[in-house]
């Protein structure tokens, strides 16, 4: 039956499931710990509010994106051994996927906005904090998406798990040091607009420079002072939001072509 014609009924069965099962996700749990413990840490250590922003920027730069990954990956697999009683209600197995995805964003959010909280009683400016909040949710999409997509195409859990640090290490260390050997090439410091749009296509890299930008008026320049950088800079929001939809997109259309055309 096609997701469409499904009654409300099932939606709220399936997201029921996941939120049980949501609560109990340890991965989860340690995130929540790490995130409002880390920011009232930052908020004890920065020492006047106007630097809790950037503090906070950093912290979900790390956290979030490795925790959205193992969330996601651990979710995908604790679901193995009931696949056969799932998969035999006349319900589309993307539902699952989508549930599952629907009920992790909305966990992790609402941790991002108990430490954005935590953060406003102590005086940050609340302007910088609804953008990091959406910078956060941002990276809880693609990690999270990114995690069910590994999730699905790994036959273990432990298996899983290191695919997804493997992901983590390449899209947070190694990307960044490509693009900064490159940046150092004569032949491509010629060429601007090659190395800022590789580091675009990164949604990790994306939204550091969103957050750098947004959050203060950070002087940039490239070889040449090229004229379209000021448009770029101010297209930023817009560029993140636009590739973390696409990110998320195509990572939940592998995700759910892979457990159509899985066997039990």
């Amino acid at each position: 039956m096609p997701r469409s014609q499904l009654p409300a009924s099932v939606y709220r069965s399936v997201l029921r499931r996941e939120v049980t099962t949501t609560f109990h996700n340890r991965f989860v749990q340690i995130f929540a710990v790490i995130v409002i413990g880390g920011s009232i840490a930052v908020g004890a250590l920065s020492g006047r509010p106007s630097a809790l922003p950037f503090g906070l920027l950093l912290l979900f730069l790390y956290v979030v994106p490795l925790f959205g990954l193992l969330i996601g990956v651990s979710s995908a697999h604790e679901e193995r051994d009931e696949r056969a009683f799932l998969w035999s209600q006349p319900v589309p197995r993307s539902v699952y996927v989508l549930g599952k995805t629907a009920t992790l964003v909305g966990a992790l959010v609402l941790v991002l906005l108990a430490a954005l909280g935590a953060a406003a009683v102590e005086g940050a400016p609340l302007g910088a904090l609804a953008l990091l909040w959406g910078l956060g949710g941002a990276l809880v999409l693609v990690s999270v998406s990114a995690g069910l997509t590994v999730g699905q195409y790994t036959t273990g859990r432990a298996r899983g798990l290191m695919m997804a640090l493997t992901i983590w290490f390449g899209a947070f260390a190694l990307y960044d040091a490509v693009a900064l050997v490159l940046s150092g090439v004569d032949a491509v410091q010629n060429l601007p607009a090659f190395w800022v749009g590789l580091l675009l296509l990164n949604p990790v890299d994306a939204v550091r420079l969103t957050g750098l930008f947004g959050l203060e008026n950070v002087p940039f320049s490239a070889p040449g002072e090229a004229a379209w950088m000021a448009d770029l800079l101010a297209w930023l929001p817009a560029w993140t939001a636009v590739l973390t939809i696409a990110w998320t997109g195509g990572l939940l259309l592998l995700a759910c072509r892979r457990l159509r055309r899985m066997d039990l």
